[in-house]
């Protein structure tokens, strides 16, 4: 059985949101930013507004990671799955994307084509391997991942959390929380070690489903500070959506009131 109140964030000052108003805007800990030295970004998906925030604020390096956004074998594969609306707006896309690609070095935006997994293959790489292939093992680092549900081949391996020494903070899309929750309360309780969730928001594109008489996210995006920043741990008691800070993914639906893990 899933801990619900696994869910339920500590209190920390200093929350800022950074990137789009809605989808692509994301909750980070703006005191310990100021620390950090580089961001790395698994998953793109032709936009970069939370990248070029971060740079903005800090004038740090940005290494953003995605193996499917301009290799053909994604788009064929997607054809052969029958994806071809799906596959003709990717490759609008991509179009505009190409366009406006060389103006990222401005924002000190390294765009690498492969993905994360939790072994290495052609396209996908562990998170050590990346670490030590760009030299970011000793750099204060926050750590985005966004991958659509392949999260949780990765989160539930322990060579993961063997080179989260120096993430200052991890950022975090959950995906399928129906079939995965239970997994995703164990990932919570493995962090707790090196990092305390600070931030909780679901995303009203992936609607909700009912647990214990709870309406819960299908998907949610979760902010975890590294305990050297949180010398004292009281649980929130804010409203979520947190006022100021959350805005709804899809800004034509009502955004999701979180209340399950209290």
């Amino acid at each position: 059985m899933a801990d619900l109140k696994a869910f339920n964030p500590y209190k920390v000052e200093g929350l800022k949101r950074i990137g789009n108003k809605n989808d692509g805007g994301y909750i980070i800990h703006y005191p310990s930013l100021q620390q950090v030295e580089c961001l790395v970004n698994y998953g793109v998906g032709y936009n970069v507004e939370f990248e070029k925030s971060f740079n903005k604020l800090t004038n740090s390096e940005i290494y953003a990671f995605d193996p499917t956004m301009k290799k053909p074998e994604f788009f064929i594969e997607k054809i052969k799955q029958g994806k071809y609306f799906e596959t003709f707006k990717q490759v609008i896309k991509l179009l505009i994307w190409l366009t406006q690609e060389n103006s990222l070095k401005k924002y000190k935006i390294n765009f690498i084509e492969e993905g994360l997994s939790d072994k290495n293959s052609d396209f996908y790489k562990t998170l050590n391997y990346h670490f030590e292939k760009y030299n970011l093992k000793n750099k204060k680092t926050l750590l985005k991942i966004d991958i659509e549900g392949g999260e949780y081949d990765i989160l539930t391996k322990d060579n993961f959390y063997d080179s989260l020494d120096n993430v200052v903070q991890l950022l975090l899309e959950f995906h399928y929380l129906k079939d995965n929750i239970e997994k995703i309360s164990k990932i919570i309780e493995k962090l707790k070690p090196t990092h305390s969730l600070i931030h909780i928001h679901g995303n009203n594109n992936g609607g909700t489903f009912p647990l214990n008489g709870k309406n819960i996210p299908e998907v949610i995006e979760v902010t975890f500070l590294h305990n050297s920043y949180l010398p004292n741990k009281t649980l929130s008691t804010l409203n979520y959506p947190a006022k100021g800070l959350d805005y709804p993914c899809n800004r034509h639906r009502e955004d999701l009131v979180l209340d399950f893990f209290r």
